[in-house]
This record gives structure tokens, sequence and C-alpha cells, in this order.
């Protein structure tokens, strides 16, 4: 059962030029040190105080939500998929999220993670949420509003969407942490991207109707 992570103070965050600072120090320290960053190192890399930390974004736990969100942002979908528009969302979402996955930031965070899970697993268990799990919950809802729409076929969502991350990702993130020879174009991402997609419009094709 999951709980929702706490919410940041309703002043913050802006997309101001401190705010940039601190969520530049967050990634940057994650990617250095993985889960167990301090928020007096956030503070001196974003050259603010721990107290100016605290007041405005509340806890450690809802800064880390917090920049682990606006992350997943560049594989957002539109607010709602129609016909016209639905192969389209996807394969940009899908060409988006491998972009992201192949930053060599996004590699380094998860190799280090990976080798810190037995140290903290609590903190690797939240940032798991906080990335995939989030990004799991914001696909599903939006293949459960195509298949109320009628265009995919009613089954479970978040199983759908499970299934088309799997789709999308395929072995490529596991050949780049291996150093494995991989898809490192844009061109070979988007090939890709348009294959998984396509495979999963089949699978979840509306069924014909009858006349």
């Amino acid at each position: 059962m999951h709980t929702d992570p706490p919410s940041a103070p309703a002043g913050a965050p802006a997309d101001d030029a401190r705010h940039q600072r601190v969520r530049d120090a967050v990634r940057q320290l994650v990617a250095e040190q993985g889960v167990n960053v301090s928020m007096d190192a956030i503070a001196a890399r974003a050259g603010c105080s721990k107290q100016t930390l605290y007041a405005r974004y509340g806890s450690k736990q809802a800064l880390m939500h917090l920049v682990a969100s606006e992350g997943m942002a560049a594989t957002r979908l539109p607010p709602a998929p129609t016909a016209a528009s639905l192969r389209k969302a996807l394969v940009t979402f899908a060409e988006d999220h491998l972009a992201y996955l192949a930053e060599p930031r996004t590699l380094g965070t998860a190799r280090l993670v990976t080798i810190q899970a037995q140290e903290f697993p609590e903190e690797v268990a939240a940032m798991y949420q906080n990335y995939v799990g989030a990004l799991l919950d914001r696909l599903g809802g939006w293949l459960q509003q195509a298949m109320r729409r009628g265009l995919l076929r009613h089954d479970d969502p978040h199983c759908a969407a499970e299934l088309l991350l799997g789709m999308i990702v395929g072995l490529d993130f596991d050949r780049q942490r291996h150093l494995a020879p991989h898809r490192d174009t844009p061109e070979a991402r988007s090939r890709w991207a348009e294959f998984a997609i396509d495979s999963f419009l089949r699978a979840f094709a509306p069924p014909a109707s009858r006349t």
C-alpha cells in the first residue's frame, strides 16, 4: 500500500532563480552521492541556509519529491487522449522517456542508487515511488481515460501502464548499465518508440463495432 508523499508548503516552489539553484543542487548531489543527501549539503550547494530550505519546502522528503516530480515533467502527456492524438501523444511520451533514460546523469544515479539499496532501503524505496511509481500512476490514469473513451480496449489501466513502460524501455537501459551497444541516437530511439507504441496499440485495440 502506497502513501502519498508529503506536499511542499503552499507558497513554494516558484520557478525563480533560487528554486532553480535548489533543484539543480539536489539533482547534482543525488547523482554524486545517491540517496543519502543532507539538507546541509543541499543548502551549501545551492548557496542558501538550511533554515531557508525548511521554511520553503517543509522537509527533505517533500523537497526530494518535488524535484523528482519536476524531473519527470519531461515525460508529460496531454490532458486528455483523443482519437486523433492518441498515437502521436504516446510516441512523444516514449521518445521523451527514452531520452531521459539516456542522459548520463540518469544512468549514473541509477547505478549509485542500486549500490546503496541495502544501506538505505527506505530512501531508495522512496526514490522509486517518487520517480517510477509516480510515472506509472500518471500513465495509468491517462490510459484509463483512453479506455473510457473507447480508444483502447477496457482492461486494468495500471497493468497496461506497466506493460507499456516495459515495452518502451525494453533492454536498452540494461545495455547502457552494462556498457553494451545500445540505441545511442535520437533516431534509433525514435524508431524503437514507434515500434513499441504501435505494438501496444495493436494489443489494446478496442473491439471492432458490430453493425
